[in-house]
């Protein structure tokens, strides 16, 4: 670089470091403005909130709402303008150092590490509550046994339950403190996380609610099955490991090794990136790279999972 071009990278620099300056500053009292705004209204709610009223009647209401919570992410409005102003900050520097050519690499890897956020997020939440429903559902039993009605050995148990059956847990708290039927937020909750055992508990409780009949056996036998199931997800992880290292290291080599041998010869690197010809192999040799990763992806994808 000439000492000109080093100069004006160096003015860009100063530039975006006054913004982001500015912007932090910005975002702060943002944040600082929505946390009141959000103090003031769970208070409100508190003496506001109806029983059986329609926000305690599911889990979540609205796709964007669902999406969200099958992750356990939550995204206000401050937390949308700090990621947006990291966008903008991240195009400067490719813009200053790449060229204008890389800037829809940027929107377009932000959307892609989004989603894989959001899968490994939400994965990790049906691993938590495959885990921990046979230990749920023992301790209804075992509250059964104790002497407990069926409705305060669920309240008892899902308060005891992990973070990710917090919403489920205080709304079937407050469905049984004003005597409301809790069997449709299990359903909802099953739909929401796809975990077909627990319908299978809430028609059990609707069954015994309506018609009188026996629950803890029906409970026994779903926890039962359930460790089994667990126990057999556990040796397949161990029996496929190889397979699934071996998918990973072919998605992840090739890239990788396209990356260093241009990064290691000056002359086809420039070629690459400073001709029109270039620019076209690297599109297609890119398209054709996340092609093979999806479909490696694709291949092993639900191995171990639900």
């Amino acid at each position: 670089m000439t000492a000109d071009a080093l100069l004006g990278a160096a003015r860009n620099l100063a530039i975006l470091a006054v913004v982001l300056i500015v912007a932090q500053l910005l975002w702060v009292a943002l944040r600082e403005k929505q946390r009141v705004k959000r103090n003031v209204a769970g208070r409100l709610q508190i003496h506001t909130e109806l029983p059986g009223g329609e926000e305690t009647a599911h889990i979540a209401n609205g796709r964007y709402q669902r999406f969200l919570v099958k992750a356990g992410m939550s995204l206000d409005q401050s937390s949308l303008v700090m990621g947006m102003l990291l966008i903008f900050a991240t195009a400067g520097l490719v813009l200053v150092f790449l060229g204008p050519l890389w800037l829809p690499l940027v929107p377009v890897s932000a959307l892609l590490l989004l989603a894989l956020l959001w899968k490994v997020r939400y994965e990790r939440r049906r691993r938590i509550i495959f885990e921990s429903l046979p230990g749920l559902i023992d301790n209804v039993i075992r509250g059964i046994d104790a002497g407990r009605s069926l409705d305060q050995a669920m309240v008892d148990s899902f308060r005891d339950a992990p973070s990710v059956y917090e919403a489920l847990s205080f709304r079937i708290r407050s469905a049984v403190e004003s005597g409301r039927d809790y069997t449709d937020l299990l359903d909802d909750f099953a739909e929401l996380y796809q975990i077909p055992p627990l319908v299978f508990v809430a028609v059990a409780l609707r069954t015994s609610n309506r018609f009188g009949s026996a629950v803890r056996p029906i409970l026994k036998q779903t926890s039962r099955a359930l460790r089994a199931q667990q126990e057999l997800r556990r040796e397949f992880m161990a029996a496929t490991a190889e397979t699934r290292f071996t998918a990973i290291a072919f998605s992840v080599l090739p890239p990788g090794i396209g990356v260093v041998l241009i990064a290691m010869n000056k002359g086809f690197r420039d070629i690459l990136l400073d001709t029109q010809a270039g620019h076209i192999m690297l599109a297609v040799s890119g398209g054709l790279v996340l092609l093979g990763v999806i479909i490696i992806f694709r291949m092993v994808q639900g191995v171990g999972r639900g």
